[in-house]
């Protein structure tokens, strides 16, 4: 009778943790929805017309070209462990991925899809991407850094930046700063539970940054963070032409796309576009036109990506049989 009554437990807890995201994407949808309300539809509207159109084709294609150079970098952490897809394969694999990142769980997708085609650990794709956000991140903050000294900040505040990504790396790679957030988690907030799983994909994640072809392969990462926050800077300039240079809108992109990370709502909706409007607002812009520019911005990033990941599931469902993508 034991068994059954610990299915149920984790049954229960799996729905309640289904239900906690998507409570988080609906606070996420009512926070987009408020802040269209406070900056007031009218003008938003006008600055909206205003969109330059020529612009259109340039931002479809690098939002493009960074998924499509995503697939590339993740095809060589996937052979890292065991996982060998030919290049076109992971590439598709990563836009049908993009289909629900909106949803909660959504960024899942990938690995499930990756994962169940070359009939491999769950857990061992999981490490791969985590990796590769991981680096994605650590590059965004240092290419964000110069564009923050041009804001005339107070130095110590981009030097902070950069600071905690290095430290979110190293709890990554460095076994004692580990451990000792590990202890902490553990008995004196009372995690143990958590942190089982979480030991499992650290070590997996370890085992991968600590390959030479894992950092030199983060070229391609490198990349993906210019063609993503040119992606952005296009976005700027048929909207507010001349308002920022590309290394500020670097860091706008930047600050804007971790809060998002951090705020743990599905794809960081609604609090990406907050902070994207606000930093706006701060770097000079008007409030109406701030705000245009984070809708579009989501518009040009995940909108272009959810459309081509739309097809690439569909082929994808036909070609590997798929019914349901969890379970």
């Amino acid at each position: 009778m034991g068994v059954p009554a610990i299915a149920s437990g984790d049954t229960g807890r799996a729905r309640r943790r289904r239900y906690g995201s998507w409570l988080a994407g609906a606070i996420g949808l009512a926070g987009l929805a408020a802040l269209i309300v406070l900056i007031d539809p009218a003008k938003l509207g006008r600055s909206l017309a205003h969109f330059n159109l020529l612009l259109v084709p340039p931002i479809v294609a690098g939002s493009i070209c960074y998924y499509w150079l995503q697939g590339i970098r993740w095809q060589f952490l996937l052979r890292d462990v065991g996982v060998r897809f030919p290049m076109g394969e992971t590439v598709a694999i990563n836009f049908a991925g993009q289909v629900t990142t909106l949803l909660p769980l959504g960024e899942l997708t990938r690995v499930a899809l990756a994962a169940r085609e070359a009939r491999a650990p769950f857990s061992d794709v999981l490490a791969t991407v985590t990796v590769q956000e991981l680096i994605y991140g650590l590059l965004l903050v240092v290419v964000a850094v110069p564009g923050l000294f041009e804001f005339h900040l107070n130095p110590m505040i981009p030097l902070s930046a950069l600071l905690v990504a290095v430290l979110a790396l190293a709890v990554r790679t460095v076994p004692p700063v580990f451990h000792l957030l590990h202890a902490v988690g553990e008995r004196v907030l009372g995690l143990r539970r958590l942190l089982d799983p979480l030991d499992e994909l650290h070590a997996e994640t370890v085992q991968l940054l600590h390959r030479p072809d894992t950092l030199g392969w983060s070229v391609i990462g490198l990349a993906q963070v210019v063609a993503m926050t040119t992606v952005f800077w296009l976005v700027l300039c048929a909207l507010a032409p001349g308002e920022l240079t590309w290394p500020e809108a670097a860091s706008v992109y930047a600050v804007a796309s971790i809060g998002g990370a951090v705020s743990l709502i599905p794809g960081g909706l609604g609090a990406s576009e907050a902070t994207f409007a606000g930093l706006l607002i701060v770097a000079g812009l008007p409030p109406a036109p701030a705000t245009a520019v984070a809708l579009m911005q989501r518009v040009g990033d995940q909108g272009v990506a959810m459309t081509a990941g739309a097809v690439a599931y569909v082929i994808a469902r036909r070609r590997y049989h798929i019914r349901r993508l969890f379970g």
